[in-house]
């Protein structure tokens, strides 16, 4: 067995300096072998054996010249097994030294840092995998593990089959569709090579999405660490802090080898920590990282409830049950103990004191934060607690990818400590309870991640509040290419940001992801030779090269002052979060007719409304004519699941009404909409178009929808509408005006986007509806 962790290594070992490697290095496999014949010789050289050329055994003795062709063919006639997994009877006979044997096990690898490998201590399993010959196999469609026996089932079938590149990986994973994978290696040719840390780099996978692409490289299998039958004493072995830490799950041991869950199964530098902080040889696997942090603090809370000292009292991430997010029976045992613990001290209060109700050590305190990160792991955007009045239930909703879902309820004794606890945290009043308060959370000084929460309090007329908890996360800029815009737009936003002046507005509704296109686009021209202002409110992504300025009214920092202070800063570019008033308006467009690039929000439906809206405040239409580049109108809506998505084939009446709804509002041709329509889907004729529709499967939690897609339109100032703009023109001339000059309406592109089978008609007619 392996050896267990001690609590004074737990307590001692510093993994500072392992993180900063791995936040630092490519997730490019990268092995750092030793010389001496141990086990963990063999395992890294296995971990890395699909990324290099491997001989055989008789190859290989050939080569090192400890046998000859004559000897290999009597052996090879005599028992093929010889120089394979009996070949230790080749020490037994006398015909090979077990230093010789270990010299061409090594040298099978083809690794020149590995001079052996004892053939008496390599586990049977890998021994088998390093001498079993190759049966040629098609890729196996393989469930992520639930067990080491169907961990070491998948490792074997990964074994033998077929051998696949980085971007053929992604490609099979449905991490990134062909037209992505061809567009990112014109741009540069060595991306999935040496250049790939770059797409995480540039938002186009997370670190999780090309470590689990990497481990298909590798041939390493997939667990699934929300339902993985752990081993007894796992978290011995690794306790739960350093799990914690690491982002790892201990999963159990196979031949004195301890496999380990990890969202980047590759990195050499996290297995060398694992393996010094536990004594023991460890072997990593691929599991999504959030559901790693999520199980180990699952088996922490289980620990507590136990009546156990847990080693962290931190909660995090449990999956609960309720309707659409996905099912755990094991999560909700744990999720009830804290209620239950919180309730046992609302019930104590005369006797303790109030403070212990929402003190940081609290029962409330824990459940909140649990709370908390549940609602990041679902990757929710908001936390809705809704207290009921006459003693029922408080409610606890979270909305994902735009819909509400209920998480919890909580008994209605509860109400009052839970918003105490909120209000603690944002350093709000605590006995005020008949006016809105609004504050803010760094979730970071309770001992959470790095995310940033706004909080809303809103008295209500039964004498209860609500509360609703934003999540506002500091994140990286996505790249344009991964936002979903056709490539059409894509190619208008991109020139139309290189010029050196002019205005350009992202229109939408709250949470339509205007603040990300914004940032998408300052990102692909944030330059050494650029300087870029941003006043926001609040500031929710962060890059190198900005100059971010956080807008505070109460002070007389407002947009408009912001815009005053930019411009005496001697900007290239400056970014407003919003324009409100006639006062914004009208310094942003003076500052884009003055050799600046300004980009901005609005909060309208569509691009031709955002223009009437500006012309409403006041703006003087010769210069904002002037001043226009384009308005990215947009909307959010719930993208197909990749991996249970299907699509259907067309019939003639629900085509003629798929081109009678794209007509609307569209090109008056029918002709030249059919055409546009064929183009979008890459269909040759009507017969060949096929629509996407919402299926349902484990990875979407049977709802048939995962995440969001982006919606546009992109509306480009032209001579023709700039005209329009000086005369007033209604909407509906300058929508007219625009498509007759080849923009494509959130209508149009929601319909394409379903040909493309990345949505389904219900969300398209969302978006323009």
């Amino acid at each position: 067995m392996p050896v267990k962790c001690s609590r004074a290594v737990d307590l001692k070992l510093d993994v500072s300096e392992t993180q900063a490697t791995m936040n630092e290095q490519a997730p490019a496999p990268q092995a750092s072998h030793s010389s001496a014949p141990t086990l963990e010789t063999l395992l890294e050289a296995l971990q890395a054996k699909r990324r290099i050329p491997v001989m055989s055994l008789a190859e290989a003795l050939q080569e090192l010249h400890l046998m000859d062709r004559a000897t290999i063919v009597g052996l090879q006639g005599e028992n093929p097994k010889l120089l394979g997994m009996r070949c230790r009877e080749l020490v037994v006979r006398g015909l090979l030294t077990r230093e010789q044997l270990g010299r061409a096990l090594a040298r099978m690898t083809g690794l020149a840092d590995i001079d052996t490998i004892d053939p008496e201590r390599a586990p049977p399993l890998f021994l088998r995998l390093l001498l079993e010959p190759r049966r040629p196999a098609p890729m196996p469609r393989l469930e992520p593990a639930r067990s080491i026996a169907t961990l070491l089932d998948a490792l074997e079938a990964l074994h033998h089959a077929p051998i696949v590149t980085l971007r053929q990986a992604l490609e099979e994973l449905r991490l990134l569709d062909p037209a992505m994978i061809a567009k990112l290696a014109a741009d540069d040719p060595d991306v999935f090579r040496g250049h790939r840390i770059q797409l995480v780099r540039r938002a186009v996978l997370t670190r999780d999405e090309l470590g689990r692409a990497l481990g298909r490289v590798a041939g390493i299998p997939e667990a699934d660490a929300t339902r993985f039958d752990l081993a007894p004493g796992a978290f011995e072995v690794l306790p739960h802090k350093l799990a914690r830490t690491l982002r790892v799950l201990p999963l159990g041991p196979h031949d004195d080898v301890y496999f380990m869950a990890s969202g980047s199964p590759d990195d050499a530098a996290l297995r060398k920590t694992l393996c010094e902080a536990t004594g023991s040889t460890v072997m990593l696997v691929w599991a999504d990282s959030n559901d790693v942090v999520a199980r180990v603090e699952r088996e922490e809370t289980a620990r507590f409830a136990a009546g156990q000292e847990p080693e962290m009292l931190e909660w995090t991430l449990v999956v609960p049950q309720e309707q659409r997010l996905e099912p755990d029976d094991v999560a909700a045992p744990a999720l009830e103990d804290l209620v239950a613990l919180a309730e046992k001290e609302v019930d104590a209060v005369l006797d303790r004191g109030p403070a212990t109700v929402v003190g940081e050590q609290s029962g409330m305190a824990r459940l909140v934060k649990k709370m908390v990160m549940d609602a990041r792991s679902r990757r929710a955007s908001d936390i809705h607690i809704e207290t009921n009045p006459h003693g029922a239930g408080t409610l606890v909703r979270m909305r994902i990818d735009g819909d509400l879902c209920p998480y919890l309820t909580l008994p209605g004794k509860l109400r009052a400590a839970l918003v105490s606890r909120i209000k603690v945290m944002a350093r709000l009043d605590i006995s005020e309870r008949r006016r809105p308060q609004d504050g803010k959370i760094d979730f970071a000084e309770f001992g959470g991640e790095r995310l940033e929460l706004r909080v809303a309090i809103l008295p209500t007329h039964d004498g209860m509040e609500n509360v609703v908890l934003r999540l506002l996360g500091t994140s990286a800029p996505m790249a344009l290419a991964h936002l979903g815009l056709q490539p059409r737009d894509e190619a208008t936003i991109q020139r139309l940001s290189k010029r050196s002046f002019g205005l350009m507005l992202a229109a939408g509704p709250t949470g339509s992801g205007k603040t990300t296109t914004l940032h998408s686009i300052l990102k692909a021209i944030n330059t050494e030779e650029r300087k870029i202002w941003t006043a926001e409110d609040p500031i929710e992504i962060t890059q190198p090269g900005l100059n971010q300025v956080q807008v505070k009214p109460e002070i007389g920092l407002t947009f408009a002052a912001a815009m005053r202070s930019f411009l005496r800063a001697d900007p290239d570019v400056i970014m407003i979060g919003e324009i409100r008033d006639a006062e914004t308006a009208k310094i942003g467009i003076e500052a884009s007719l003055t050799g600046h690039l300004v980009l901005s929000t609005l909060h309208t439906n569509n691009a031709c409304e955002s223009v009437v809206r500006l012309l409403e405040l006041g703006i003087d239409p010769l210069n904002f004519a002037d001043s226009l580049l384009c308005i990215v109108a947009q909307r959010l809506v719930r993208a197909l699941c990749p991996a249970c998505r299907q699509l259907e084939a067309l019939g003639d009446g629900a085509y003629a009404a798929l081109l009678e709804e794209y007509v609307d509002q569209g090109p008056s041709d029918r002709a030249e909409a059919e055409r546009r329509l064929l183009d979008a889907a890459g269909a040759a004729s009507p017969s060949a178009l096929r629509v996407g529709v919402a299926c349902g499967c484990d990875a979407c939690g049977g709802t048939g929808y995962k995440g969001r897609l982006g919606v546009y339109e992109v509306l480009e100032n032209t001579p023709a509408l700039r005209e329009l703009i000086q005369q007033r023109a209604r909407p509906s001339q300058l929508l007219a005006s625009a498509v007759q000059s080849g923009m494509h309406s959130l209508r149009h592109d929601a319909i394409e986007k379903v040909l493309q089978g990345r949505l389904d008609m219900a969300q398209a007619r969302a978006a323009y509806t």
